[in-house]
């Protein structure tokens, strides 16, 4: 009562214009829905839609909410409701947008994605050198059945590089399969060990040091042995424990044959260090901006050196993310001995949230817990020749990934982006996580709160005792429905005995494992929802009974995924007050026929209340100019002109 009488008192001394004008503004403002009266108009609205909150975060095939409008101010969700409630908050600058029917869903949160070493490949083709001289990357295709059809390919590929190079000059030669090849029928990473060798390399180019890469493994031939030897000093002699018995009775140093870590020193510290930080931030940008037009909108890697780290950070620094990025770092880059790596990590704290809203930290990673086929670590829980097993690649206490990973884990640090592919390894992985917390004395509630990851999970099955493991430290498995492509490798390999352990979907999600998609590459992810539902490759239907319903097939890359970058407050659904990253499609997810899921492209792509891209079509129907990346490299006036901005 007191401050009502001091307001009139107030107002009593005012001209009588002020007051009429204060009265006018007061009635209006009054008027104005709360949303608006709160937080002002809105940016943007879009109307008359089958908007798909995907707010049911549960292992029902519930979606959640169904709007037919959604209300952006800034970059956040200011409101879902009716055509008509969302209307009402429209201000003289806002744009609205018809949807006219149109579904619009959360953005594609994309748990596995090397859009570093894509934008890479995107130098590769543009003939980007780094450094300028002293590098030269060329290609060849596999033949799609033949090894020694194969061999050729490569020595005359090779061979040529060596015309168009001067003496001592890099030679890059990658390896493609063919696009008519059978899935791994032609184990461009495995096989190729067979028909090429360092001594066959030496004969190809006996003056050039080469790096011939089939995948994430390769060989090196004599001149970048010698070069290997000076820049790590010991590396033939530690290169058998590296390799964790990959070539069994093989003398790898004698062949050549190099792993991942070691492909990674060739590829980065040797040569693409040198590569230009705006050019590297630029080929990432572009990559980025790519991913916008199938509806990606945040995506997660591991980060294997600090020069990648600093391409992205240079973008977020210059407010230049098309994307968003969580981040985790290869823990294996670190020193290896236990002590060592024991006081960085006590003195660097826990590496997880270090960032802002595009750009991230969510954690350490290791590719070496073990890997795809043919290294994943299945032990005794299936039967194989010999040759076979002697592939697996099974970490013990004492080896470089397990006592880093352990230490880091003591150290508090979440644990994400583990390759964790077989069953036994994943057992591994929970014996050395019950290391850790001994040794901190955690309960099992503070281990599942870590929400620690691990990918591709090919083959760790659907035992009961697994599946309740998984369920008691709260692992989120991420992995790729595309990998039902590899069964008739595994079957081949282990016999019918395996089929059981080849991505159990429909198990997992009905017994409460976390799950969430990845592997997105160029194609547009719904392929990778289509998979994940049909599990057809080649036309066979794989383990039938693992088949998903789409809605579940969907949370994978929304709500079920925003977890796994630890911002399920902010992404993965659309609900008021969360980011407005979302996406409309050119038809309905949710009814179209199953086969048609291949057909659903993203007309319009939202990250923060921005948009990234909008289609010519879609922009004219909107009244608008399209908007979105352009790039056609194919013109060597394009490419020219991107080679000269850099």
């Amino acid at each position: 009562m007191r401050n009502h009488q001091s307001i009139i008192k107030a107002l009593g001394t005012w001209p009588v214009p002020a007051l009429l004008l204060f009265f006018q503004l007061s009635s209006a403002f009054a008027q104005l829905p709360p949303e608006v009266a709160q937080f002002g108009y809105p940016e943007t609205v879009f109307l008359n839609g089958k908007v798909v909150s995907m707010d049911d975060a549960s292992r029902s095939t519930n979606v959640g909410s169904i709007y037919q409008a959604v209300a952006v101010k800034e970059d956040k969700i200011l409101k879902l409701g009716t055509t008509e409630q969302v209307r009402a908050l429209v201000g003289p600058d806002t744009q609205v947008f018809d949807l006219k029917g149109r579904t619009l869903i959360p953005g594609i949160i994309e748990p596995h994605s090397h859009m570093y070493g894509r934008a890479v490949e995107l130098l590769d083709r543009l003939g980007f050198k780094y450094p300028p001289e002293g590098v030269y990357f060329t290609s060849a295709q596999a033949h799609p059945t033949d090894l020694e059809k194969t061999q050729a390919i490569m020595r005359d590929a090779l061979k040529e590089a060596v015309t168009k190079v001067d003496p001592g000059d890099w030679i890059v030669l990658n390896l493609e399969r063919h696009p008519d090849q059978p899935t791994l029928q032609l184990q461009l990473w495995g096989d190729t060990r067979r028909i090429t060798n360092r001594r066959t390399l030496d004969q190809w180019s006996p003056d050039n040091p080469v790096l011939m890469r089939p995948g994430h493994r390769g060989n090196i031939n004599s001149k970048a042995l010698e070069i290997m030897e000076e820049f790590l000093p010991g590396y033939t002699a530690s290169i058998h424990e590296t390799m964790h018995g990959d070539v069994i009775g093989e003398d790898i140093a004698e062949i050549g044959w190099v792993g991942s870590q070691e492909m990674s020193v060739i590829t980065w510290q040797l040569f693409l260090e040198k590569l230009p930080l705006n050019t590297l931030a630029q080929a990432i940008k572009i990559i980025s901006e790519e991913a916008t037009t199938k509806g990606i909108t945040t995506f997660s890697s591991r980060i294997q050196f600090p020069k990648i780290m600093s391409g992205y950070a240079t973008l977020a620094g210059l407010g230049q993310m098309p994307i968003r990025f969580s981040a985790h770092y290869e823990i294996h880059r670190l020193p290896t001995d236990p002590q060592q790596t024991r006081q960085i990590y006590r003195r660097t704290g826990v590496l997880q949230g270090i960032g802002d809203d595009y750009l991230w930290i969510d954690g350490v990673a290791s590719e070496r817990w073990d890997s795809r086929y043919p290294e994943s670590c299945t032990g005794a829980d299936t039967v194989a020749p010999a040759h076979i097993k002697a592939r697996e690649v099974c970490p013990q206490p004492g080896e470089l990934p397990w006592d880093t990973l352990q230490n880091a884990a003591a150290a508090g640090w979440r644990l994400a982006g583990i390759h964790m592919c077989g069953s036994e390894s994943t057992r591994a992985f929970f014996r050395m996580i019950d290391m850790a917390r001994e040794i901190n004395g955690w309960t099992m509630q503070e281990v599942r709160d870590m929400r620690m990851t691990g990918e591709h999970c090919n083959l760790i099955g659907k035992d009961p005792a697994m599946i309740q493991q998984l369920k008691d430290y709260g692992l989120i498995l991420s992995c790729g429905p595309d990998l039902v492509s590899e069964s008739p490798a595994w079957i081949r390999d282990y016999g019918d005995s395996i089929q059981p352990f080849i991505l159990p979907f429909k198990t997992w999600i009905e017994s409460g494992v976390k799950l969430v998609g990845q592997h997105y590459g160029s194609t547009p992810p719904f392929n990778k929802l289509w998979q994940a539902v049909t599990r057809k490759f080649d036309g066979v239907v794989w383990q039938p009974d693992e088949r998903i319903d789409r809605v579940h097939a969907l949370k994978m890359w929304t709500s079920w995924a925003s977890e796994y970058v630890l911002k399920q407050d902010q992404l993965g659904t659309l609900e008021e007050g969360k980011f407005a990253d979302l996406i409309i499609l050119d038809r309905d997810y949710f009814t179209v026929p199953v086969d048609d899921l291949l057909k659903i492209r993203v007309p319009m792509t939202m990250v923060g209340g921005k948009i990234m891209q909008l289609q010519a079509s879609l922009a004219s129907e909107f009244g608008v100019d399209s908007i979105g990346p352009v790039y056609d490299f194919s013109d060597e006036e394009v490419a020219a002109q991107f080679l000269e901005g850099n």
